[in-house]
């Protein structure tokens, strides 16, 4: 077995090993990317693209004002002093607009989001907006065959399952604020407009969001020679947990690869979402793989070679949560549908049981009932009647003002997205819920839609939650009545975009061994870390956020250290 030789072999083709390697490349390092799957840009390339960067250089442009001291709070308060350190938190808020700027300085360019609020508002240094970024679109034109292997994005990002939509755009469009609809027209007529594109296929060739990220890494990879090896699988290391030496990989034909590194090894390959025996090693029950919306290839390789070398690992249990549903085989985050009027959340008893507009991650919490609840809140159901159906999109299914249900027939039924039904009785008995629990809850739901006030869990109560309303309802944007029919249902799940357990890394991004020290020549960021945000998720960006700014830290330190420790 012939060995190729690197000075930094980077595990992983999300963003953050791309940014790692384009780092550590401009730094006068000999890189290479080894990605198992088929396609690049794992969970990254279907994500939105946001990147949470507090007291970022630009943040006044959204009518922000924001300090070190600020966010050093805002974070305090939210992440428990017991899992992150007060200088983990200033390390990534001094790195982080750094970070940003080393992108913006490669050609990559971000811009603060007005009025995307904090998650936790209240909070001490909390802001309405600015510190989530949004990632400008990408021409793919420019990555030639490579755009072929870029991971496309969830079909519920696009406009009619078809265009891609920037940050600011969905929040614009997903809000019906003003000249909403010009603005998609726009944007179909931009996708329309690109006859070259329409002649090759469907697929928007312009790139937005995780995939105009992702697409202009790879763009600066292979300006910089940077290969990227598809369909190499990495299984265990060179060396042992004295010193990690490089890899043995796996090609699509199982021929084995020797892969030395000269100066370090950067792990930045997912989490373990799709890993069915992890997930029930490690996280909560009941689990399923097929709740995640997390990529495919993410089944925490990684950490069965980082056992072998005794690293350390923490938050298994965690995961980026977010609530899911299913239409057939394809999973569907809600990220804005739950905050609008007109849907409530509930239990098999027909009781809301939450606060439905609170922020996605909080909804593992709120389903396993590991603080609210004395048992878990499952199985959990999304109801909503046609006032909900006819304005709003739901998952990848637009709403009936623009795409009535006889257009989309598959989209009812027992292999579809949702059951449709007559009456609230109705619907109860084809989801198993009880009737009278949940005429009670609808009735219940009607009169706080009217005094405006969830006396329950306070839905629309803080600026957070307004963000996802419908501002032309009043008095409180995120309340309305189930009244109208037809009705709507379907289970809801504790699903993810994935875990958040894994290797700890010290504030360079060095895995930690079970002795307290750090591997030699070891480096991971990312969801195969266990996050620097601890089991929160203090704003919009802030999965991405970490992972790029610890792969800026890391490739940043192994040039400059190498493997004098």
């Amino acid at each position: 077995m012939a060995t190729q030789t690197y000075d930094v072999v980077v595990v992983g083709s999300g963003a953050a090993g791309l940014l790692a390697a384009v780092r550590a490349a401009d730094l006068g390092a000999s890189v290479a990317i080894l990605e198992k799957e088929a396609a690049y840009g794992g969970t990254s390339a279907m994500s939105g693209g946001g990147i949470w960067v507090p007291n970022n250089r630009d943040i006044s442009n959204a009518g922000v004002a924001d300090s070190v001291e600020d966010a050093f709070a805002y974070m305090r308060h939210v992440i428990p002093k017991n899992q992150i350190s007060d200088e983990t938190i200033h390390t990534y808020i001094t790195t982080a607009p750094e970070m940003i700027e080393y992108l913006e300085s490669i050609g990559i360019k971000y811009a603060p989001v007005p009025g995307y609020a904090d998650y936790y508002p209240g909070a001490p240094g909390w802001k309405s907006g600015g510190r989530t970024m949004d990632c400008m679109s990408f021409d793919s034109r420019l990555l030639g065959q490579e755009f072929e292997n870029l991971r496309d994005t969830q079909p519920q990002n696009k406009v009619f399952g078809l265009t891609n939509m920037r940050i600011s755009e969905v929040a614009v469009i997903q809000a019906q604020a003003k000249n909403w609809q010009w603005l998609a027209s726009k944007i179909m007529l931009g996708y329309f407009s690109d006859i070259g594109g329409r002649i090759k296929g469907r697929r928007d060739r312009r790139l937005t969001m995780g995939g105009a990220l992702v697409g202009s890494l790879r763009h600066q990879s292979i300006k910089r020679n940077i290969p990227l090896r598809l369909k190499t699988r990495v299984r265990e290391f060179l060396g042992d947990q004295n010193k990690i030496n490089g890899v043995i990989a796996e090609d699509a034909d199982g021929n084995k690869i020797s892969i030395a590194a000269n100066k370090a090894v950067v792990l930045a390959s997912g989490g373990f979402e799709h890993n069915e025996k992890l997930r029930q090693q490690h996280l909560p029950e009941p689990t399923c793989e097929k709740w995640s919306a997390g990529a495919p290839g993410n089944t925490g390789d990684m950490i069965a070679a980082c056992e072998n070398v005794d690293a350390a690992f923490g938050l298994m249990h965690e995961a980026w949560w977010a609530p899911t549903v299913r239409w057939g085989e394809r999973t569907n985050v809600l990220f804005f549908e739950k905050g609008k009027p007109n849907l409530m959340i509930v239990n098999k008893d027909g009781r809301r049981f939450m606060n439905e507009s609170i922020t996605y991650n909080s909804y593992g919490e709120c389903i396993y009932g590991s603080k609210d609840t004395s048992a878990p809140q499952f199985p959990a159901f999304v109801v909503f009647d046609s006032n909900y159906r006819k304005k709003f999109p739901f998952g990848e299914l637009l709403q009936s003002s623009v795409m009535p249900d006889w257009m989309r027939p598959s989209a009812f039924g027992p292999d579809g997205l949702l059951t449709k039904a007559n009456s609230l009785e109705e619907l109860a008995r084809k989801l198993g819920v009880d009737e009278n629990g949940l005429g009670e809850t609808a009735n219940r739901m009607k009169r706080f839609s009217e005094t405006g006030v969830d006396e329950d869990f306070n839905r629309g109560g803080d600026e957070h939650d307004r963000m996802y309303g419908d501002p032309s309802v009043e008095p409180n944007p995120c309340l309305g009545p189930i009244e109208k029919p037809p009705f709507y249902g379907t289970q809801l799940y504790p699903g993810d975009i994935g875990t958040k357990g894994g290797m700890i890394i010290d504030n360079d991004a060095r895995v930690q061994g079970k002795s307290g020290d750090p591997i030699t020549n070891l480096y991971a960021v990312g969801n195969c870390t266990a996050s620097i945000m601890g089991d929160k998720y203090p704003g919009a960006g802030c999965t991405l956020g970490p992972a790029l700014t610890m792969a800026y830290r890391a490739a940043s330190h192994l040039m400059a250290n190498g493997d004098a420790r």
